[in-house]
C-alpha cells in the first residue's frame, strides 16, 4: 500500500521491466514536450528513467509515446497533408506556409520521400548497434553536447532567406542525411533537420515546417518496425501502459508544436543551445562522479 501511494499502480512491461503509473505519465509528458523541440526526446526518456532511478522503460514504450506525437503532428498539419493527398493525382498546389507559399503536390511528395530515405536506410543498419551501445546516460550526455554544438553552428551559418516553396531535391537530400544521426539518443532529429534546412538557406519557420512533415514518415516507420518486432517476439506487452503513454504524449506534443511554430517566427535556437549544453555537461559530470 505504501508503494502504491508513493508510485501509483504498477504497470507490467515486457520481460522484467515494470513501470509505475507515475513513470508512465512523466515519461509520456517528457516525450510530448521534447519530441519537436530540438533537445532529443529519446535522450530525455533515458535520462528521465535514470534521474528517478526507474528501470529502462524499453523500446516498446518509447515507440508508443512516439506514435502519440505522430498523431499530434498529423493533426496539427492536417491541412497540408490533406491537400497533399488529395492533390497528388492532378498535381495541385499545396499551401506550405502562412505567407501564401505553395508547392506542387508531387514536388512536395518527392521532397518528403528524398528527406526520409536516408533515415530509413540508416535506421535499419544502425538499430542493433544503437540499442546495444547508446542507451546509457553517459552517451546521452555527450550527444546532447553534440546537439548544442550543431545548433550553434546552424545559428551562425544559416542564411535564413528561403521559404519552403523554394526548396529543391538536393536541399531535401542534405536534410535527409542529417536525419541519420537522429537514431542516436541525445541527438535531436528535429534539431538536426531544422539546422540542416537553415544551412541550406531556409528560414527557421520553413525549416521547422519541413522538419515536422518529415517527422510523420520517420515516426511512422520506427513504429512499424518495432511493432513487427513486438508481434513476432515472445515477451508480453502491456498495451494499457502503451496506450496511456501515447495519449498523454499526443496531447502534450500538439501544444508544444503550436508554441514552437510561434517562437521560431521571431526567436532563435539560443535557449535550446544553452539547455542542451548545460544538461549534457551536468549528466556527464554526474556520471563521472559516480552518480
Amino acid at each position: 500500500m505504501e508503494e502504491l501511494a508513493r508510485n501509483g499502480p504498477r504497470l507490467a512491461q515486457p520481460g522484467n521491466r515494470r513501470m509505475s503509473f507515475i513513470q508512465v505519465m512523466v515519461l509520456a509528458i517528457i516525450q510530448g514536450v521534447t519530441e519537436f523541440l530540438p533537445i532529443s526526446s529519446s535522450g530525455h526518456l533515458i535520462l528521465g528513467s535514470w534521474l528517478f532511478d526507474w528501470p529502462d522503460q524499453g523500446i516498446v514504450f518509447d515507440v508508443a509515446v512516439h506514435v502519440g506525437t505522430l498523431a499530434a503532428v498529423v493533426v496539427y498539419f492536417r491541412r497540408t497533408w490533406l491537400q497533399l493527398i488529395v492533390g497528388l493525382p492532378a498535381d495541385q498546389l499545396v499551401e506550405v506556409d502562412d505567407s501564401g507559399g505553395t508547392v506542387r503536390a508531387r514536388t512536395l511528395a518527392i521532397l518528403i520521400i528524398v528527406g526520409t530515405i536516408p533515415l530509413a536506410i540508416g535506421g535499419l543498419l544502425l538499430k542493433e548497434g544503437v540499442e546495444a551501445n547508446f542507451r546509457s546516460p553517459e552517451s546521452v550526455g555527450w550527444l546532447l553536447i553534440g546537439t548544442a554544438i550543431a545548433l550553434l553552428i546552424g545559428e551562425l551559418l544559416g542564411s535564413r532567406t528561403r521559404n519552403l516553396d523554394k526548396t529543391t531535391v538536393p536541399h531535401a537530400a542534405i536534410i535527409g542525411v542529417a536525419q541519420i544521426f537522429a537514431v542516436l539518443p541525445g541527438i535531436s532529429r528535429s534539431g538536426l533537420t531544422m539546422i540542416a534546412g537553415m544551412t541550406t538557406g531556409m528560414t527557421r519557420e520553413s525549416a521547422a515546417r519541413f522538419s515536422m512533415l518529415l517527422a510523420t514518415p520517420a515516426i511512422a516507420g520506427a513504429g512499424l518496425l518495432i511493432a513487427i518486432d513486438t508481434v513476432t517476439g515472445t515477451d508480453d506487452v502491456d498495451w494499457g501502459a502503451a496506450a496511456l503513454g501515447a495519449a498523454l504524449s499526443a496531447i502534450t506534443a500538439y501544444f508544444v508544436i503550436a508554441g514552437l511554430m510561434k517562437l521560431l517566427k521571431s526567436g532563435s535556437f539560443r535557449p535550446f543551445i544553452i539547455y542542451c549544453a548545460v544538461v549534457g555537461i551536468a549528466v556527464v559530470t554526474a556520471r563521472a562522479a559516480g552518480a
